[in-house]
């Protein structure tokens, strides 16, 4: 009959080094980015294809609209023709890539004040000698009745401040 022994084996009593290399482990652990503590995952992203923020262990595939199925009447081949990305800048980079501030702003409201008063000023035909002339005209109406600087408003008096002295 074999007798149930139990055999007690003593835990390992770390040494020195050990001690010091797993704390420097554990702080260049600490360290890392999410990523890179998780690497199984894979970094963060901007999608191009989705236009989302996903990680890159998520791979998106492109669906293309079809058009139409052309049957080769010979072979019985069937290709299917899928609709084409107009050949404009945003077709082809996309619309994101040029976000931002415009190339020309539209006018502000004191802009387009000059440009009517511009076009009243102006004959029918003209050349760039009258183009100069009827801005410069219109700079002056304008200065004259919105203020300083061609069309910045008019600033208001500066207000005196009262010393308060008392009169002994």
């Amino acid at each position: 009959m074999i007798e149930n022994e139990s055999i007690e084996l003593e835990a390992p009593k770390p040494t020195v080094e050990g001690a010091i290399a797993s704390i420097q482990a554990l702080a260049e652990i600490r360290g890392r980015s999410f990523s890179g503590r998780h690497p199984e995952l894979g970094k963060m992203i901007k999608c191009a294809i989705c236009s989302r923020r996903h990680r890159s262990s998520i791979k998106c595939e492109q669906k293309f609209k079809e058009l139409h199925i052309e049957e080769d009447l010979e072979t019985g081949e069937k290709e299917i023709i899928y609709a084409t990305v107009p050949k404009t800048r945003n077709g082809i980079v996309g619309a994101a890539a040029f976000k931002g501030k415009r190339l020309k702003p539209h006018p502000n409201r004191r802009m387009l004040q000059f440009i009517e008063l511009v076009r009243e000023l102006l004959p029918n035909e003209y050349t760039e000698e009258d183009l100069a002339k009827a801005r410069k005209k219109a700079r002056r109406k304008l200065s004259q009745k919105l203020g300083r600087f061609g069309f910045l408003p008019r600033k208001s008096a500066p207000q005196k401040k009262e010393a308060n002295v008392q009169s002994v």
